[in-house]
């Protein structure tokens, strides 16, 4: 059983980012952690909607600066098309340290096929902000 938990604990230290090792980002708090995932809620609802300007919304400075609206909407559909056609998602892992975060989702397409992303956030004054979405790889294995 020890030697199970500690398989689980080392695969969880995997998908989290290198801050976390040097005493930067913690778990998440319950208010901080439903703050954070109202933030990708409202951006993925957004988009199920089809209403792109209203999850631009939520995106970082530096996102903007590189995509004008048009082509974040382009830059969703083509790079993240079961986010762009998402039907649900359920939140995971949630890290921050006040200021940075990170939040593993899992995002259902419409045949409730699903992928696993990592978001990053950003505060920005009282708001947080979605500084990227990457997604994760595949890191289970037999034991």
């Amino acid at each position: 059983m020890k030697l199970r938990w500690l398989l689980i604990l080392a695969w969880l230290a995997a998908l989290l980012p290198p801050a976390l090792g040097e005493g930067g980002l913690v778990p998440s708090e319950i208010k901080m952690k439903a703050a954070l995932q109202s933030v990708i809620a409202q951006q993925l609802e957004a988009i199920r909607a089809g209403d792109y300007a209203a999850a631009y919304v939520f995106a970082d400075a530096r996102i903007k600066s590189m995509y004008p609206v048009e082509r974040f909407e382009q830059m969703v559909k083509s790079g993240f098309p079961i986010i762009a056609h998402s039907t649900s998602a359920k939140f995971g892992l949630t890290f921050d340290d006040g200021d940075n975060a990170v939040v593993n989702v899992r995002v259902f397409g419409a045949e409730r096929q699903s992928l696993d992303y990592q978001y990053t956030l950003r505060r920005d004054g009282e708001a947080w902000r979605i500084t990227g979405v990457s997604l994760l790889k595949d890191q289970t294995t037999e034991v």
